[in-house]
């Protein structure tokens, strides 16, 4: 069994269909505006970093634009057990020559928000990589909406390769 050696909760908040990108700190491959190709339901890798994809569905409230996302960064010593109730984006390899991995708008037209970087400890390494997500919304109260309170959640688990 794997273990867990450090996390980090980051968050960005986007509209529906909103873009972001998660990469290798120095400046990934994808980056901010750049195009890569499409490996899953809303989401695109590079070899240095991912593109996702806002998928919550738009709010009726003329007062709220945009809808919060969650990422949680996960270290591993190995590959961590599945988590059922998940959707897992995607599966590969991403090569972090920085040894971190930050957030990052994929276009802003306003200076761009600094985000914190995730340190992995390890400089010139490649990562296994694991996508996770799950849309979280109002269960707690059903005679309102469901869409009054709506998150999106990602979990990026990373380990070196076997």
């Amino acid at each position: 069994m794997a273990n867990l050696l450090a996390s980090m909760v980051d968050e960005i908040s986007l509209s529906l269909g909103g873009l972001f990108v998660i990469s290798d700190a120095s400046g990934g491959d994808p980056g901010p505006g750049d195009v890569a190709p499409r490996v899953g339901p809303g989401i695109y890798a590079g070899p240095s970093g991912l593109i996702l994809t806002s998928r919550l569905p738009f709010r009726t409230s003329r007062m709220v634009e945009e809808n919060e996302h969650f990422v949680r960064y996960e270290l591993w010593d190995g590959p961590p057990e599945a988590l059922e109730s998940w959707e897992v984006l995607w599966n590969g390899e991403l090569r972090i020559d920085s040894g971190a991995i930050a957030l990052s708008e994929y276009i802003s037209e306003h200076e761009p928000e600094e985000f914190e970087p995730f340190d992995l400890g390890e400089t010139g390494v490649s990562w296994s990589v694991r996508v996770l997500t799950r849309v979280m919304t109002n269960t707690e109260e059903p005679d309102f909406r469901r869409d009054i309170y709506q998150v999106q959640l990602y979990r990026l688990q990373l380990w070196r390769p076997a």
